[in-house]
Parts: structure tokens; C-alpha cells; sequence
């Protein structure tokens, strides 16, 4: 596969934001001995850094530590050209990465070319499932495609549940969608509906139903009452602008996409001792927690108590999970979906 196929796979990044809640929960975890004799190890190197694709996705990490873990300073570089850098460092033999967090695939284009190391992720918890490429890389947690609606417009009840119910006619000039999202989104729906059929399905949202394709943030027209509900969001989108003050509801469809987000230790990573010690506290209830919770991203594909898991479970939805083996599948059907949505 090559960078530029899998650069389609990178969706959902954009629009997972941070809030400000969860210290109460930081400051009451108790370390485990495991993580205490990981501490001790960590805190002559002083330091550690992460790499993801957002300061929105990974920028609360270090005030968290300054609080939690006074001897370990984390620095981070928040990208979407994060790979690109990544795979230039290393080529002129420059290490400043410990940790990779990122989905998976931008992740697969930084395993394939040797710059993952192998670690011990079970006995951190993580589930088989869970663990890709014989140990270099295990899953954190995901980004949840919904559609998104103003609640001051439309009431909870009125959302449709199904994808094929927002063709609806009483839904004509009341959508809108990213032309970044709307594609990655519909790239799951393929892998379940068949190209074909989600091929179909975006050309009457559009032509028929008229949905607003843009490039401009949704948030906007959403609360200037020019659209009601915003197809290819994600419930952190959702998360973050409730955070903000405003009063937004998600709907999990029938179907509900759900991009992996993975973590690594580099291969040549400057702080060893400290990049596991991050690595195995990220991996802990509580860093999980607090990644829903500030970044709107949730651990659906192997933690079934997981407050998202639940919802999903309980309304019996089927959700289609980021993977190895349909990769280049879905980033082909992201480039000719990719068309129809940029007309």
C-alpha cells in the first residue's frame, strides 16, 4: 500500500477535540506496583515524548503528567504530517519520537518501513485482538463516526437510526457534511453495504436531498439554524462542542465506523525507560478514561465496559472496526467515494 492510499485512511483525526474535565479521577488513582518500578526506572531520564496527529488529541497528556508525575516532563508533536516527519528523522538517522499514537493507517506506513520496537502489551493488559504486527502495535481506542444535530432544532427522537432514513424528503436542504469526513465515513458503509449500494446512497444525499458538502466547520452552520444535523461527525465532535457550551446530541447509526487509533514504542527511542512507563500508564483504566473524556476518543474494539461499548451493545448496533486486512480495501473505496462527495 502505498503513503498516498493510506493517507485516506487517516480520517477522523481532525475533529476529535480536547475538554477540561477528569483531575478529580488523576488525582485519586493509586500507581500499581507494576507502573511504581516503571516510575523509578523513568525518572533519571527525565523526560519522554509522544507523537500523534492533533495537539487536540494528545495535548492534555502533559499537564496531566505535571501534576501525576513531577520527574517525567512529556513533550509532544501534535501533526497530520506527523508520518511524513517521522519517516524524514529517521532516514538522516535523528530519534526525537518515544512514543507513537496515531491510527492505523498512518501507523502501518511507520511499522512497515522497521521503526516500531516489539513490547510486551499483554501483561499491560491488552487482549489478543488487540495486538497487531507480533507485538509492535496495540490498540488504544477509536474514533466513532454519528451523525451529529443541534438540539435547540431537533429533538432526539426525530434523528433517524438508520443511513438509508436520512434520504428521507423532510430531511431535503436540512444536512450537511465535511467533504473530508463524508467519504472515510462512507468508506465503512461499503465494507458492509457493498460500493455499489454506497455509491448510490451519496448521490441521492446530495443530489436529491441536497446536503451542503463543505469545507468549512459544521459547528458553524449547525448553529446559525442554515442545516440541522451534520452527517459524517464523530461523538467526540459532539463532546466537545457541549463542551463549549452548546447543546449537541449523536446518534449511533445501524452501522457504526469505528477508526483504530494504535500505540507504539519507536524502535530508536531516546528515553526507553520512560516511553514504557507513558506507554504502560496510557494503557491503564484511568488514561483510557481521560482519553474519552478530553479527546473523545473511546476504547469500543476491546473493552466492552467502556461507556461507548455499552450504548453500542444496547442497542444492538453493529460497529465495522479499522483493519489490517481491509485496509487497502477501504482506502479504494475512499478515493471513488471520495469524487462523488467533491462533485
Amino acid at each position: 500500500m502505498t503513503i498516498s492510499r493510506r493517507a485516506a485512511l487517516l480520517g477522523g483525526a481532525a475533529s476529535v477535540l480536547a475538554t477540561t474535565t477528569g483531575r478529580q479521577a488523576v488525582a485519586q488513582t493509586a500507581l500499581s506496583p507494576q507502573l511504581a518500578e516503571l516510575y523509578e526506572r523513568a525518572k533519571p531520564e527525565g523526560e519522554v515524548s509522544i507523537w500523534g496527529p492533533s495537539a487536540t488529541t494528545i495535548g492534555w497528556i502533559p499537564d496531566i503528567f505535571a501534576e501525576r508525575f513531577r520527574d517525567i516532563k512529556v513533550s509532544f508533536v501534535g501533526s497530520e504530517q506527523a508520518a511524513a516527519r517521522f519517516i524524514t528523522e529517521s532516514r538522516a538517522n535523528r530519534h526525537t519520537a518515544d512514543l507513537w499514537f496515531y491510527s492505523l493507517g498512518a501507523t502501518l506506513d511507520i511499522q512497515s518501513r522497521g521503526l516500531l520496537q516489539k513490547h510486551d502489551w499483554a501483561s499491560l493488559g491488552a487482549k489478543p485482538e488487540g495486538i497487531f504486527f507480533g507485538g509492535e502495535v496495540v490498540a488504544m481506542n477509536n474514533h466513532v463516526s454519528t451523525p451529529i444535530f443541534s438540539r435547540s432544532l431537533v429533538k432526539d427522537d426525530d434523528v433517524p437510526r438508520q443511513y438509508e432514513a436520512l434520504l428521507d424528503p423532510r430531511w431535503k436542504d436540512n444536512m450537511v457534511a465535511s467533504s473530508f469526513l463524508l467519504p472515510r465515513m462512507a468508506a465503512y458503509l461499503a465494507i458492509e453495504w457493498g460500493l455499489q449500494r454506497t455509491q448510490k446512497w451519496m448521490r441521492a444525499l446530495i443530489d436529491d436531498n441536497r446536503t451542503m458538502i463543505t469545507t468549512a466547520p459544521v459547528s458553524d452552520l449547525l448553529f446559525s439554524g442554515e442545516r440541522r444535523l451534520a452527517i459524517s461527525e464523530s461523538v467526540g465532535a459532539a463532546r466537545r462542542m457541549n463542551n463549549a457550551g452548546r447543546n449537541v446530541g449523536y446518534r449511533l447509526m445501524e452501522i457504526v465506523p469505528c477508526t483504530q487509533f494504535t500505540l507504539a514504542v519507536t524502535k530508536n527511542t531516546p528515553h526507553p525507560n520512560a516511553a514504557r512507563f507513558l506507554a504502560a500508564w496510557l494503557m491503564t483504566s484511568e488514561a483510557k478514561t481521560l482519553f474519552s473524556e478530553r479527546a473523545g476518543l473511546s476504547d469500543v474494539r476491546t473493552d466492552p465496559n467502556s461507556p461507548l461499548s455499552r450504548e453500542i451493545q444496547a442497542a444492538r448496533l453493529k460497529p465495522v472496526f479499522e483493519d489490517v486486512n481491509t485496509m487497502d480495501q477501504r482506502a479504494d473505496y475512499y478515493r471513488q467515494l471520495s469524487a462523488i462527495a467533491k462533485g
